[in-house]
């Protein structure tokens, strides 16, 4: 008797097909929806279909107009990919020739989500069709936070496409001696409580209940990001938003990741991690430990050190690049 046959003796199926077209997902808000809230001071993005959903896309072409490095940056959990736009600036600041590309992540922004399981190949697909979408065969990279766990993962498998890679407080390590019992015990088995579940991630990431500053429309109407504002603008008028911070958190690569991390600091590409030094989802002793060489650390500054310091992360960054 063959293996083949012993297999399907034993009852082996490959699952089914894991979307049919766009009816597999939940729809994103409107772009008219974000710009009633929060009007036109931020990029337009463009829309990229697929079988898993609508992907949003936005654009910033080299201030010198010859796009002689390309870099694509992923955002990270509960913030859509807006929340990077004064990195992206503060980088052409340093480099006239850098064209820089953001998108939101399934179930973020202006991006939909899709009803499948969040794991790392969704992404991996996004990634990959924005790339062909700006016809670019590699780019520099830049994670932030779940962003930053994704492109460890994605560089693995795919180490010519990435030219360069910047972490910026990475999750992906997480310890979960972080998390209270409550949170442990739905993070592993939230069936039946997905609501419950969604709150105490929700509340987790926040590091208690989502406060908004009380002068952000104003803030927003000048282009400054008010990170809590678009949380909340994407709990109200996104469907498919907790539901995708849920999958993302439990699925996702947040937490259990030091094999991928290991592997990833072995990776013959000019590599950099950057860290607030307040910031406890990720300690330079971890990364050290994992192999990591270059690790910068951002003094005064938490897990936002992105939007709170992005001077100095694109200085580090810019210095990686021309090194």
């Amino acid at each position: 008797m063959s293996s083949t046959h012993q297999l399907h003796l034993a009852g082996l199926e490959l699952p089914r097909r894991m979307a049919r077209e766009n009816k597999n997902a939940i729809a994103a808000p409107s772009y008219e929806s974000f710009t009633s809230q929060f009007g036109d001071a931020f990029l337009k993005p463009q829309f990229l279909e697929s079988d898993l959903g609508t992907t949003a896309v936005y654009d910033l072409p080299p201030p010198s107009g010859q796009p002689k490095r390309h870099v694509l940056m992923i955002h990270g959990l509960n913030t859509p990919a807006l929340g990077l736009l004064p990195l992206a600036k503060e980088l052409q600041a340093l480099d006239q020739d850098a064209h820089v590309v953001f998108f939101d992540l399934w179930g973020h922004g202006l991006s939909s989500t899709p009803l499948v399981a969040h794991t790392s190949h969704i992404f991996h697909h996004q990634i990959f069709q924005v790339l062909g979408f700006m016809q670019w065969t590699s780019a520099h990279m830049l994670g932030y936070s779940f962003g930053a766990s994704m492109l460890t993962k994605f560089a693995l498998y795919n180490p010519r496409v990435v030219l360069s890679a910047a972490l910026l407080a990475p999750a992906g390590i997480l310890r979960e001696g972080l998390f209270d019992d409550r949170l442990r015990e739905l993070v592993h088995d939230s069936a039946g409580r997905d609501s419950e579940a969604i709150d105490c991630v929700l509340s987790f990431l926040e590091g208690g209940p989502l406060v908004v500053p009380s002068d952000w429309q104003e803030r927003t109407r000048r282009g400054e990001i008010v990170a809590e504002a678009f949380r909340e603008w994407e709990l109200k008028e996104h469907a498919g938003y907790p539901h995708s911070v849920l999958s993302m958190f439990r699925e996702g690569n947040i937490f259990g990741c030091e094999d991928y991390f290991r592997k990833f600091a072995q990776l013959p590409l000019k590599k950099v991690a950057i860290l607030g030094e307040l910031d406890e989802v990720c300690r330079k002793s971890q990364l050290v430990d994992l192999g990591f060489d270059a690790v910068e650390v951002v003094q005064q500054a938490g897990h936002a050190v992105v939007r709170s310091e992005p001077g100095e992360v694109a200085r580090i960054v810019y210095g990686m690049w021309t090194q």
